[in-house]
């Protein structure tokens, strides 16, 4: 059950404004394991060859943030270290994943609040990881 303050008032359930399953914006459904299952999965080259992937999280567009947009993937840089990965939410859903292939990190966040719940705690714990 996902809990959003929008529409006034106080925290209450989102059940009004869930998505069809399966859609994109908030509709996809995952787990913080699967998350790490899918980015080891493509930092060992499992999904596509490796032109692909580096292809698919390559950062090409620049963005206001400092970092860099590939195909579905935000490519910056996280106190030295080259991190990827990609954030999002809607009304009562928040999820964030960051890949850091050279230190070894991967950050998964998922939460059910309003955005930007989970990307505050992985921004939070991505910032402070050790440099390996």
């Amino acid at each position: 059950m996902g809990y959003t303050s929008r529409g006034g008032g106080s925290e209450h359930p989102n059940t009004e404004t869930l998505p069809y399953r399966g859609t994109s914006a908030g509709g996809g459904y995952s787990t913080v394991e699967d998350l790490l299952k899918f980015a080891n999965a493509l930092q060992r080259r499992e999904l596509l060859d490796s032109s692909y992937t580096d292809m698919l999280t390559a950062g090409k567009v620049d963005t206001p943030g400092g970092g860099r947009y590939a195909f579905g993937f935000e490519d910056r840089m996280v106190n030295g270290t080259r991190c990827i990965g990609h954030g999002g939410g809607a009304p009562a859903m928040n999820g964030d994943l960051t890949i850091c292939p050279a230190a070894g990190y991967v950050v998964a966040v998922l939460a059910n609040m309003d955005p930007p719940a989970a990307s505050r705690v992985s921004q939070f714990v991505t910032n402070r990881l050790p440099e390996r």
